[in-house]
């Protein structure tokens, strides 16, 4: 973009013209014929609408371009220091910058321009007309940092629309950027590799975490270094491969990059090398993986929040690339040519600045689309890393995206900021994230907390231990904001024990931190109140109740029934809230084991049968149901689980008591 395509461009939509219609039209017509090159008639057009309003910022700034194209520098700065005097813009002084540096007045044009970015940091043409002007004058790395910027702005809209927004809607502002990059891993499909390096210092528990975390999300994990091998493996969480890095980039360059710079600015050229030499997945030793990594693109690249003035607007935290990119083979080059030709061994050289430029600035569509919102792996920032630390809301809220794959902790800024990683309050995002990843049993645990019978024990007895089940289906969405459907709060109703426990509940507002909760029973819970919880009372045997339950409730995440265990009330409830579930979600049925005998069966078949007969490819049998409804379900159901109860097989020896549908995508 040049300045002529840069900033009058945009002033119809930066001027706020006459209030006078026939000024307006007057101006629209100017602006017409300056943009198709028609200097004279924007002049006389301009001077006719001057002279019944002199102080026309709009004309007086079309003015002032007419006579940059005609190369008549005094009058441009004339006309745009009138601009300016009637409205101070940002581009009006780019402007008026321009015309100063025509006249060779460099430092006064160079303060418009600063001027220009400091009262407007997010017009991608002020940038360009900034670099173009430091272009004229030989600084050439100034003016590439003022096109990245301008590009930044231009490619990723999103970075420049936060500022005006609160902060806990920046995620939405990246709801249209690349909507085809989500995860879409299934449990059953194989992981690309993930490649880290870690190397000169000990690992670190927060190094520890992010490796476990890739581990469980089922990807081959290979960690390179230039320690000592056996060492590392000893230090490393089980299912980590260590490596020597000197087989893919002699110890001679990290040698001279740590000397000349530090570890992380080695680290992105190794990245580039070990991507380009073997393919799959580069993580950075502080990610986070909540949910396995598939994209559905050879090559994937990641954003952050804050950094544009540095150029650092892409980040190489989390990148993918098949076996022998042509993108990582220059990249590669590019670092290595930067680090001994150039010397330019300032942090995010070869990292951040050199991604960007090589993905907004040179990159074309393949690449750009590409790339993740911050949304994805930073949506903590970096000057937010306090959130991590501190117990409260806020970061989780940050973290409630579906599209969160991984969280950043960045760990450098923890030392910086004088944090400690193992100091961190369990109700703190850290702190969770260490439960939801290092604890295998950590919902089994939560069970137990609250004395669940979803556990592996209850109230001294041996319990269901669905836990166990459920940690594997629902860690993965653990973080998201999901809506989850509950029927049956408490134990024991037919026992005649008192309703004054919601143990499940409290363990769902625990596991998931951003969820909504809505309980259901046939009792009266009102009594609990929580600002993610509402409660509906309501009989399992009554369709017209759990039609209405439906029409409030849906759409649903998951649902699951842990009320009478009838099979009667079973097909009702399948039946009539299936439909609610949202595509992906899951229908849950808990207690398949056992009906109770105070309830008429209804001739109803076992639920249990059925869905045993269903996974062996038959449809859903019900004399409960509608038709449509059966058949919806037989239609829609991708993926059945029958699990087992562990009370129930110890005590009777039965196996399925636990049963799981997953409804298509």
């Amino acid at each position: 973009m040049n300045y002529h395509d840069g900033t009058l461009a945009r002033a119809d939509e930066t001027s706020t013209g006459p209030s006078s219609p026939t000024r307006d039209e007057v101006y629209q017509i100017c602006l017409r014929h300056l943009k198709s090159g028609e200097l004279e008639q924007a002049a006389a057009r301009c001077r006719e609408g001057l002279a019944s309003d002199a102080n026309h910022a709009g004309l007086l700034h079309l003015m002032a371009g007419v006579a940059l194209l005609n190369g008549d520098y005094d009058a441009a700065i004339n006309w745009a220091g009138r601009a300016l005097t009637s409205e101070m813009k940002a581009t009006y002084l780019a402007t008026f910058g321009t015309a100063l540096l025509g006249k060779g007045m460099q430092a006064q044009a160079f303060e418009a321009f600063q001027r220009a970015v400091a009262l407007d940091p997010v017009d991608p043409s002020i940038w360009e007309n900034f670099g173009n002007a430091l272009n004229r004058v030989g600084q050439a790395d100034q003016a590439s940092l003022c096109f990245l910027i301008a590009r930044a702005y231009q490619k990723l809209p999103f970075l420049g629309e936060c500022g005006s927004v609160p902060r806990n809607e920046w995620n939405a502002l990246t709801a249209e950027f690349n909507p085809h990059l989500r995860t879409r891993a299934r449990s059953d499909e194989a992981r690309d590799p993930i490649h880290c390096f870690w190397s000169n210092v000990p690992l670190s528990d927060m190094s520890r975490l992010s490796l476990q975390s890739m581990v469980r999300q089922g990807h081959p994990v290979r960690l390179y270094t230039y320690d000592n091998l056996a060492a590392m493996q000893a230090r490393v969480p089980s299912g980590v491969m260590v490596v020597d890095a000197a087989s893919l980039v002699p110890a001679a360059i990290y040698q001279h990059a740590v000397l000349n710079s530090d570890i992380r600015y080695f680290s992105d050229i190794f990245r580039y090398a070990v991507l380009h030499e073997l393919g799959g997945w580069w993580l950075d030793t502080d990610i986070v993986l909540v949910k396995p990594l598939d994209f559905g693109r050879e090559h994937v690249f990641s954003t952050q929040w804050s950094g544009v003035e540095q150029g650092h607007v892409c980040v190489g935290d989390v990148m993918r690339a098949p076996k022998g990119s042509v993108h990582m083979a220059n990249l590669y080059a590019l670092s290595l040519q930067r680090m001994f030709s150039e010397n330019r061994v300032e942090y995010g050289a070869v990292g951040p600045l050199l991604l960007s430029e090589y993905l907004l600035v040179a990159g074309g569509e393949e690449l750009q689309s590409s790339i993740l919102p911050p949304s994805s792996f930073n949506a903590i920032d970096r000057r937010e890393v306090e959130l991590f630390a501190v117990a409260g809301r806020a970061g989780f809220e940050l973290l409630s995206d579906p599209r969160v794959t991984g969280v950043h902790l960045w760990g450098r800024m923890w030392a910086e900021r004088g944090l400690r990683f193992d100091a961190v309050p369990e109700e703190s995002v850290a702190g969770y994230l260490k439960k939801l990843v290092l604890e295998p049993n950590w919902l089994t645990q939560l069970a137990a907390k609250y004395d669940s019978d979803k556990g592996a024990t209850a109230k001294g007895d041996v319990a269901h231990h669905y836990t166990r089940v459920y940690h594997e289906l629902f860690r993965s969405k653990a973080l998201e904001p999901v809506r989850i459907l509950e029927i049956g709060l408490c134990r024991g109703r037919v026992e005649g024990r008192a309703q004054d426990q919601v143990p499940s509940l409290q363990m769902w507002l625990d596991y998931f931190p951003n969820a909504e909760i809505i309980g259901v029973d046939i009792e009266d819970f009102s009594w609990f109140s929580h600002p993610r919880v509402r409660i509906h009372r309501l009989d399992q045997g009554d369709r017209g109740m759990l039609e209405e339950l439906a029409r409030k409730e849906k759409p649903l995440d998951i649902i699951i029934d842990d009320g009478s265990h009838a099979s009667v009330h079973q097909h009702l409830t399948l039946g009539v809230l299936f439909p609610a579930l949202k595509p992906g979600g899951l229908f849950v049925i808990e207690g398949l084991d056992w009906q109770p005998p105070e309830i008429p069966s209804g001739r109803a078949p076992l639920v249990k049968d059925v869905l045993n007969a269903m996974k062996q490819g038959g449809a859903f049998a019900s004399n409960v149901m509608t038709e449509a409804e059966a058949k919806l379900i037989s239609d829609e159901v991708d993926e059945i689980l029958v699990n087992d109860s562990f009370r129930e097989l110890i005590s009777r020896g039965l196996l399925g008591g636990l049963g799981v549908l997953r409804r298509r995508a």
